[in-house]
């Protein structure tokens, strides 16, 4: 278990150095003067499922049912080309869980949910004007008192390709097909970890920062 903080503390730790890094890239460039912006994001519409390495002989099975994700992204640009984003999401996820039915017993489906909080940290590459794509990795935090499946908390991934549409107001609007892998990396140990694997739509509302 104190090895689990170790690498959660560490975690953490990169991810500030990281940002404080950006921070200190600005300053040094105040004479480019760079523009940011910040936005909320929702993001559903698509497959959420718990897949293994190797399947188990007797293990039940599970099936996406739902979910949405609602997060606060921080946006900073690079040059007309490259973008960084971050920030922080709440995403709660619903599956349908079938237990291997041995005759004559019979187990129904039922229905569990569990909760992630995410920190995506991606490169966005702009083209064609209102196209991008972007990539990058999550630090994924398993925040479900009881999750029905293993823990998601460690190192994930994320690809996508948007659409974008910038205002003269300062406002942009996106929308982004997206794939997530979860705790690709995971910090629980344990063999044949179970991951969530997540396809869906991001939808953002942008405003950028004076």
């Amino acid at each position: 278990m104190n090895f689990i903080l170790m690498k959660k503390s560490a975690l953490f730790i990169l991810y500030f150095v990281f940002v404080a890094s950006l921070s200190s890239y600005a300053q040094k460039n105040e004479e480019k003067p760079r523009k940011g912006q910040i936005g909320i994001t929702f993001s559903s519409f698509g497959d959420n499922d718990v897949v293994r390495s190797e399947g188990l002989l007797g293990a039940p099975s599970y099936n996406g049912d739902n979910f949405f994700t609602f997060g606060i992204n921080y946006l900073y640009r690079l040059n007309r080309t490259f973008d960084i984003e971050t920030g922080i999401e709440y995403s709660n996820h619903k599956i349908i869980i079938r237990p291997m039915a041995i005759p004559p017993m019979e187990y129904p489906p039922y229905s569990a949910k569990f909760s992630l909080i995410n920190i995506p940290v991606t490169l966005r590459v702009n083209f064609l004007k209102y196209f991008f794509i972007n990539g990058g990795i999550l630090f994924d935090i398993d925040s479900s008192a009881s999750s029905p499946i293993d823990s998601q908390t460690g190192i994930g991934s994320i690809l996508g390709l948007g659409i974008k549409c910038d205002f003269k107001s300062g406002l942009s609007v996106f929308a982004n097909p997206y794939l997530k892998a979860h705790s690709m990396i995971p910090f629980s140990s344990g063999d044949n970890h179970q991951r969530l694997m997540e396809s869906g739509f991001r939808f953002g509302l942008m405003y950028q920062l004076k």
